[in-house]
């Protein structure tokens, strides 16, 4: 087949720009930080601003840690002034402070909605088809996309480079969002070439900023490129374990595949440690993706989930995390129905709260993200005789969980819940599954009491969800959504966690 080029695309600082376009400010030169300051400054925040990014806070900081940052700047800068002190004025544009040291460093902090960065979102998707079709352009996130762009090079007789210009500065001149891109020879490489060099380089005299790669540019400019968590699909865990094997580059990974079964480092090393997952690691520390866009489009998961997992907004004692979990569980019901799927294994985790540890506490510990430590997770897992999406056979399964495992000395923060082996109903009904029965029940009386249970939750789920759509999420709720500690009314106003 003939070599395809793939194009992806990221707006840069999405949030943070949406809301410095919105306000007239230019984000390039505009301290601002997209949070929610009711919830506390140990809130994360969902954007920074680049201008304010420049000044050494992180993407992703809690509130606290950018106030924190921003006073250590001031503190500095009021110790170069000869007075020791710094002007009384705070100004949040990069260039007056640059110009200006007396000034104090400020920021605006712009609470989020979610909907309306959608909305962002889908105009500037808009702008994407007007060169590709759906099916050359996969959403990866809300403010990136991946896309192969080789039939449009080819009708159109345009270089890769040319295209990506015009694209970025389309966005640039619609929607006053700065986008980056990276063009590779496939999806991996392109994807990378954005990540880790377009977002580092200097802009084009235009102030566009695009990389490009293939396999042999890779190999040459980022074999020795660290840390490994800057490539596609290396998290944090897979890294530590990397490193472990004494791995810290791609090279290094590419050269450990090269080892014969007689060497100490092998490809053998990889697939112990790593499983199937091993072909992709070493693939990639090569350069190589064999997948297309059109594979993502068609990938259907075997044995796929759905889940749903909140940090609560303070330590919550059992009553409090029960109540939690069967708001969850209601709500994954209604998700599984309205996706027309049933599921045969539930799974549920809590995470405690630190403040759990003390003398008292003899159980075994965690180090959690912030090197902290922690009670050890809860984990339940239980299969389910049969398929269902019914909320009372759910909320069952998971109420034995909460009770036979969940500690009731401990207070929880996070909770997660997980339904796994999704299928279609009809599928369901064609697999051979077999009920485990007994000589004291009456398994066809059993099995109508079942399906009139199903049936009956069937039609309420519905009932709610058309009502839901009709009038909203909150057009409905349980009187328990009601008690002291219910998150459901409040989490109905969010989109992914964060305000809509």
């Amino acid at each position: 087949m003939m070599g395809r080029t793939y194009m992806a695309i990221d707006l840069k600082s999405f949030y943070a720009s949406v809301e410095c376009t919105e306000c007239g400010l230019d984000p390039l030169n505009a301290n601002l930080v997209v949070a929610d300051e009711s919830r506390t400054s140990k809130t994360i925040c969902l954007a920074v601003s680049p201008a304010l990014k420049k000044f050494g806070v992180s993407g992703r900081p809690r509130l606290y840690e950018v106030e924190q940052r921003v006073a250590y700047l001031n503190n500095r800068r009021a110790k170069e002034m000869s007075h020791q002190r710094l002007s009384p004025v705070v100004s949040i544009y990069r260039d007056e402070l640059l110009k200006s040291p007396e000034l104090k460093i400020g920021y605006r902090i712009a609470r989020p909605r979610m909907n309306f960065y959608l909305e962002k979102s889908a105009a500037i998707y808009e702008i994407y088809l007007r060169y590709l079709p759906p099916e050359k352009i996969h959403v990866y996130s809300i403010d990136e996309v991946m896309m192969d762009i080789t039939d449009y090079l080819n009708e159109y007789h345009v270089g890769a480079r040319s295209l990506a210009k015009e694209i970025i500065q389309t966005i640039k001149a619609e929607t006053q969002i700065t986008a980056t891109a990276g063009i590779g020879t496939n999806l991996f490489l392109a994807k990378v070439a954005m990540d880790i060099v377009a977002k580092r380089i200097p802009g084009d005299e235009d102030g566009v900023r695009i990389a490009q790669m293939n396999e042999h540019t890779f190999r040459r400019y980022l074999w020795a490129h660290q840390p490994l968590t800057d490539f596609w699909r290396i998290g944090p865990g897979y890294a530590r374990r990397l490193k472990k094997l004494g791995l810290h580059t791609m090279g290094d990974i590419a050269r450990c595949s090269l080892g014969k079964l007689s060497d100490p480092m092998n490809e053998e090393v990889l697939y112990r440690e790593f499983g199937k997952n091993a072909e992709i690691i070493i693939d990639h520390a090569w350069g190589y993706e064999s997948a297309t866009i059109k594979d993502i489009k068609n990938y259907h998961s075997s044995d796929h989930g759905v889940y749903s997992g909140q940090v609560l907004p303070r330590p919550y004692n059992f009553t409090e995390t029960r109540l939690v979990i069967q708001e969850m569980v209601n709500s994954l019901a209604l998700q599984l129905t309205k996706q027309n799927l049933v599921t045969d294994q539930v799974a549920l985790r809590v995470a405690y709260d630190v403040s759990n540890i003390s003398e008292d506490y003899q159980g075994p510990l965690v180090t959690d993200f912030y090197g902290r430590q922690a009670p050890k997770p809860m984990h339940g897992k239980a299969n389910l005789s049969l398929p269902t999406s019914s909320g009372t056979e759910l909320m069952e399964a998971f109420m034995k969980l909460c009770d036979s495992n969940l500690d009731r000395r401990l207070t929880a923060r996070k909770i997660t819940v997980i339904a796994n082996h999704l299928l279609s109903p009809r599928l369901a009904r064609l697999a051979n599954y077999n009920e485990q029965l007994d000589l004291f029940t009456d398994s066809t009386k059993k099995h109508k009491n079942r399906s009139k249970v199903q049936e009956k939750d069937q039609k309420l789920q519905r009932l709610v969800l058309d009502l839901q759509n009709e009038y909203g999420k909150n057009a409905i709720i349980r009187a328990a959504d009601l008690k002291k500690g219910a998150t459901l009314l409040e989490r109905n106003n969010q989109i992914g966690g964060h305000q809509a």
